[in-house]
């Protein structure tokens, strides 16, 4: 970002006292004071916890040349610019949004239950190819990580790729209206975020008021493939195009062709008028979706076929989204940053495939925001899990009874331990013989399935210098 203090004042309709330093130019936006620096904003977020009007002494002292506020503030520097705001989130949005007027980049939106990490990041490893692009940061896709990473875009970036993320009603169509998209993409719906979105109608409800904030002349792309997003897609933008890996009536359509290697995949792609085969750093059949959404909405934007192969084919996923590491007889699959019955059974169904007859172990761990509906999807999470083949099954969190049950409804027969630590984890993996295969670790963000991967890894790297 390149704006001036006079600018800011414009953009967020703030007012107070602005200081004695003239108009300087700023270029970065800050909410964190350790990470203030010259010529940036520093923006005061109130919190639960902590609540940054308190440090924005701190962030001035390290260089910050404002403050933006929602509240007159004590204790700095005389002379200090101090922007005064209503809410200091939703002048961050204003800012944003006015950030990517002057700019006039080419904006993809990307949503969905499942996935909308990986379609964002693969969306702009084919971008890339044809000019400088942004994106957000890891998943900075809420209504303080969205506004954030459209203002770290440049100012010489062609297009901008932005995941937005809701887990209740009413926050689609702020988030929205900050993005203005010019291509709008839900690849899936699917069980998440139940406890407040109700169900999967509700889910695709809210996800599709996306739609309404299209620039004009924007695209808006929806899966065929799941009836209650097609429906709500279609009620709020009836030319809604149609994506579909079910060999639905769609123009842009997509087909897995199988395994190459260990971690790389091949499908094909019919993007309207052009077909092609890909090769990713992807496997499994549900990969589909997500490619096909990307590799159309960069399509829309221009991108060649050469675009398309060479960005899919050298894209870089993500740590802790089903990111294969071998280590000796274990390939562990890192799949750790969130789960939802959607995506728990795709990553089930993927590391079965990556497996290939070698034992599989499945380490899960409880999908929260389930509301009323938490026993009977940790129940069918057994039953997938009882069809994948799987030798072992370790699972931690709350509804372990449900997941047995599960278990026991499909004839499993192998090794059901519910584990409450890393180290119970080890110990019981230990008693079972198992010396090898394909590990995959998947669950909420708040059961910090990660941990139970880093013991094992720790365990079998000094297993092998021992």
């Amino acid at each position: 970002m390149r704006m001036t203090l006079s600018d800011l004042l414009v953009a967020t309709g703030a007012v107070g006292d602005v200081g004695e330093r003239g108009n300087p130019v700023i270029e970065s936006v800050r909410i964190d004071s350790r990470a203030a620096s010259a010529g940036s904003l520093f923006v005061c977020i109130p919190g639960a916890r902590l609540d940054g009007h308190h440090f924005a002494a701190e962030a001035v002292a390290k260089g910050a040349a404002a403050v933006l506020a929602d509240r007159p503030l004590a204790g700095l520097p005389e002379g200090t610019p101090v922007l005064l705001v209503r809410d200091t989130v939703a002048a961050l949005g204003k800012l944003a949004r006015a950030w990517r007027e002057r700019v006039g980049a080419k904006l993809v939106a990307v949503s969905g239950s499942a996935g909308k990490t990986t379609v964002k990041e693969l969306t702009a490893a084919i971008l890339a190819k044809a000019g400088p692009t942004a994106k957000n940061y890891k998943n900075f896709n809420n209504k303080i990580g969205l506004p954030l990473s459209m203002l770290e875009a440049g100012e010489a970036d062609l297009t901008w790729v932005m995941e937005l993320g809701i887990s209740a009603p009413g926050e689609m169509e702020p988030l929205a209206a900050i993005a203005a998209p010019d291509v709008a993409v839900i690849h899936n719906v699917g069980p998440a975020h139940l406890e407040a979105l109700g169900d999967v109608a509700g889910v695709a409800t809210e996800k599709c008021k996306l739609f309404a904030a299209l620039r004009p002349g924007g695209t808006a792309l929806a899966s065929l493939d799941y009836p209650e997003l097609w429906a709500a897609a279609k009620a709020v933008c009836p030319g809604v195009v149609a994506l579909s890996t079910k060999g639905g009536p769609a123009p842009y359509r997509a087909k897995y062709l199988g395994a190459i290697s260990e971690g790389r995949g091949r499908f094909f792609l019919r993007l309207d008028d052009l077909e092609m085969e890909v090769v990713t750093p992807l496997t499994g059949g549900h990969f589909a979706e997500n490619i096909l959404a990307a590799a159309a909405a960069a399509r829309i934007l221009g991108a060649t076929e050469d675009h398309i192969a060479s960005g899919l084919a050298t894209a870089v996923m993500p740590e802790q989204r089903f990111f294969c590491r071998r280590h000796g007889n274990y390939t562990l699959i890192d799949d750790t940053y969130n789960a939802n019955p959607l995506s728990m059974r795709r990553a089930i169904a993927a590391a079965a495939e990556t497996a290939q007859g070698r034992p599989l172990v499945l380490v899960l761990g409880e999908m929260r925001e389930m509301g009323h509906h938490a026993e009977s999807e940790h129940g069918r999470m057994g039953e997938v899990a009882a069809g994948s083949g799987a030798r072992a099954i370790f699972y931690h969190g709350a509804h372990a009874e449900a997941v047995g049950e599960g278990l026991s409804r499909k004839g499993f027969s192998g090794i059901f331990a519910v584990v409450d630590s890393p180290d119970a984890f080890l110990a019981t993996l230990a008693g079972t013989g198992l010396g090898g295969g394909v590990f995959l670790f998947k669950g909420s963000r708040s059961m910090h399935m990660e941990h139970y991967l880093a013991a094992l890894t720790q365990s079998i790297q000094k297993d092998a210098t021992a």
